[in-house]
């Protein structure tokens, strides 16, 4: 399937080992070649990576939007187990003034018990689901997300809740949502909930992106993928594959120590 929506490239900036301030001039080098947006991953801790620290997101993203003009910035993706959505609300909110609107909101449902990444969670004794319940509160989330965003006071749910909620977000400011998935049941979640999908690269990429297509319910609905960027390949990676697919934007991963010279070619040779 052929989009019909130009496909453009972001980078996805691992917080694992990195400065504050390589994260920020990565990210000034990556508007300036014009790569089209900027993400972070979510992650309190540098142990999942073996690295020693990580970044908490919304503050890294924050200093980008303020040292930018152009880049969208967002989170790729925001743990739901991590911040209750009224925390997660007020981060993006703030968020959305600096960057004056240019962010979205990757949201994700958190890691599976028993694999690498959960760590985090076992970290701070929270309590893990599997993957059935992980997906509701998902939608959950999104949906109190929605109500705090519009002004609703109370929300009573199966794992959160609030009463009189006043005064938390910034009025005028949209909240896109972009919805992590690496299946077809979080493919289901993001059309039916959210503004976009974005699809980790793996073995079953072709099918998850084909169903995607198929059941996305506008022109709007924003289809992305999440890989490495290929500092090797002049492109950054095939992006004819990716064209063909029908897929809207790439997500590309770097990791410290960046390669500043070799992500501003790639950033030029993709908008000439």
């Amino acid at each position: 399937m052929t989009s019909s929506h130009p496909l453009v490239t972001d980078l996805v900036l691992s917080p694992f080992g990195a400065s504050s301030n390589e994260l920020i001039d990565v990210a000034k080098c990556a508007e300036d070649s014009g790569f089209n947006g900027i993400w972070t991953l979510d992650h309190f801790s540098g142990a999942v990576a073996e690295k020693s620290w990580s970044h908490e997101p919304f503050t890294i993203l924050g200093s980008i939007a303020a040292v930018t003009e152009r880049v969208r910035v967002g989170t790729l993706v925001a743990n739901m187990m991590n911040r209750h959505p009224v925390l997660l609300a007020s981060a993006f909110s703030s968020l959305q003034g600096v960057s004056k609107s240019r962010a979205i909101l990757g949201l994700g449902s958190g890691a599976p018990p028993n694999t690498l990444f959960a760590s985090e969670q076992t970290m701070i004794n929270r309590q893990l689901h599997k993957d059935e319940k992980r997906r509701r509160r998902l939608i959950e989330t999104i949906q109190a997300l929605r109500c705090i965003w519009d002004g609703g006071e109370n929300f009573e749910g199966e794992f959160t809740s609030f009463s009189n909620l006043t005064a938390i977000v910034e009025p005028g400011f949209p909240l896109p949502i972009v919805v992590g998935a690496n299946g077809f049941e979080m493919i289901k979640i993001a059309v039916e909930y959210a503004e976009g999908v974005n699809i980790r690269v793996g073995p079953s990429i072709g099918r998850l992106v084909e169903e995607a297509s198929i059941l996305a319910p506008n022109d709007d609905f924003e289809i992305s993928i999440h890989e490495n960027l290929d500092l090797n390949h002049p492109y950054g990676g095939n992006v004819d594959s990716w064209i063909e697919l029908g897929v809207h934007r790439r997500a590309c991963m770097v990791s410290a120590p960046f390669d500043l010279h070799a992500i501003s070619d790639i950033g030029l040779r993709l908008n000439r």
